[in-house]
C-alpha cells in the first residue's frame, strides 16, 4: 500500500519551494506518504486536445502505473489534477480505479488533522481573502467549505469573503488556453479578482494555475497586496513566520 504525494506538473516544474512546503505539511500528519520520482502526468491537458481513444489509453496507462506502484491513496496540491482524477478516471475506468483522491485542502480540513494543526498568526490580527478556483469549486466533489474551515480555525486570522465567492467566483483566466489566445480577457479577469478583495492584506489560492495568473498580473500592475499559495501560507504559520514578511 502506497500513500502518494502527487504534486502535478506545473508545481513540480515552476514552484519547487511550494512543493517542498506541501511535502513537509503532509508528512507532518502522516509520514507514510511518499514522493515517487518522475510520476506521469495526470493527462488533464490531453483531455482538451486529444481524441477519446488517446485519452482512454493515457488514463489506462496511469491506472496501470498506480497499480504497479501499489498506490491506494493520493494527496495532490494541484487543483487541475484533483478535478481530473476525481472526475474522468472514474468515468472511464469505473470500479477498476481504486485510488482514494484528495486535494491538500481536504486533507488539512480533516477534523483530526485540523486539531493537530492548531495554528495561530504571530501578529495581532491578519485579514485574508481566499479565491475559489474553478477546478475546485466545479469538481465532482466540490472543494468550497474546506479552505474556509481551515482559515476560520486559525487564531488571529480573520477570513473575509470576496465580493464574488464560492460558485460565483471569478475565473483567473489561466486555463483552457484563454491566456494563450485571449490575453486581454485573461488579464481583465485576473485583475478583477484583486479588485474584489475585501478588507484584507493578502490573497490566498490553492490552485497553481490561479497562482501563476494572479502573480503575473500583480507584478505587471504593481499591485501591493501579495498573492500566496495556500501551502506556503500554512507552512509559514507552522514555523512561526509572518506570511507578510
Amino acid at each position: 500500500m502506497t500513500k502518494l504525494i502527487y504534486l502535478g506538473c506545473l508545481s513540480r516544474e515552476n514552484f519547487k519551494s511550494t512543493c517542498e512546503n506541501a511535502i513537509k505539511i503532509i508528512k507532518f500528519f502522516d509520514n507514510e506518504y511518499k514522493i515517487i520520482e518522475n510520476p506521469p502526468c495526470c493527462g488533464s491537458l490531453a483531455y482538451h486536445i486529444s481524441s477519446d481513444d488517446e485519452l482512454k489509453k493515457h488514463i489506462q496507462y496511469i491506472n496501470d502505473w498506480f497499480k504497479a506502484n501499489d498506490v491506494t491513496e493520493l494527496v495532490t496540491i494541484c487543483a487541475g489534477c484533483y478535478n481530473y482524477f476525481s472526475r474522468y478516471y472514474q468515468d472511464y475506468l469505473g470500479t477498476d480505479f481504486n485510488v482514494k483522491i484528495r486535494h491538500l485542502l481536504q486533507f488539512l480540513a480533516d477534523p483530526k488533522n485540523l486539531r493537530k494543526l492548531d495554528l495561530s498568526y504571530p501578529g495581532k490580527k491578519l485579514n485574508v481573502n481566499y479565491h475559489d478556483a474553478c477546478h475546485l469549486r466545479n469538481a465532482v466533489k466540490p472543494i468550497i467549505e474546506e479552505p474556509r474551515t481551515i482559515l476560520n480555525a486559525i487564531k488571529n486570522v480573520i477570513f473575509n469573503e470576496m465580493d464574488f465567492n464560492k460558485t460565483n467566483s471569478i475565473c483567473c483566466g489561466a486555463g483552457g488556453g484563454v491566456y494563450s489566445i485571449f490575453k486581454e480577457n485573461s488579464d481583465f479577469s485576473a485583475k478583477a479578482i484583486f479588485d474584489n478583495m475585501k478588507k484584507s492584506k493578502l490573497l490566498l489560492t490553492a490552485c497553481p494555475f490561479c497562482y501563476t495568473a494572479l502573480k503575473r498580473i500583480k507584478e505587471e500592475n504593481n499591485i501591493e497586496k501579495p498573492i500566496i499559495k495556500f501551502e506556503d501560507f500554512i507552512i509559514n504559520l507552522m514555523e512561526g513566520v509572518d506570511p507578510l514578511s
